[in-house]
């Protein structure tokens, strides 16, 4: 299952054009209208955003084979909890945080890649 199936079971949610610009390859939520907002807006904004900065490590990251670990080299893993907590923890109750969290951990767990901006379409 994946983070989009189990954040709406009933299908993805379109976010209007005030939610911000989407022509950016890395999305950046209009934060007024996010506050704002209901909580399946404000999940599917965060997604999106989490989703252009942030990707599988296993699909960016060379990992050993003898020990099925990522070779990070300078370019840490980033925590999704730390990342979407910085980012959106003072515009969006904590309650929406959780739900998306848990749906991204399902997904890979905690640690994700940077998204380079050559695969986010720029």
């Amino acid at each position: 299952m994946s983070v989009t199936d189990r954040l709406w079971p009933t299908g993805p949610v379109d976010l209007p054009a005030e939610a911000g610009n989407f022509t950016e390859a890395r999305y950046e939520p209009n934060e007024q209208w996010l506050q704002q907002a209901g909580a399946e807006f404000q999940k599917a904004a965060l997604w999106r955003w989490f989703a252009t900065h942030l990707e599988d490590p296993r699909d960016a990251v060379p990992h050993s084979e003898q020990d099925d670990d990522y070779l990070w080299g300078d370019d840490e893993p980033v925590l999704a909890d730390q990342a979407l907590n910085e980012r959106f923890g003072s515009l969006v109750p904590t309650a929406v945080l959780r739900e998306v969290l848990t749906a991204i951990r399902s997904e890979v767990g905690n640690e994700w890649a940077h998204k380079r901006l050559d695969k986010a379409g720029a």
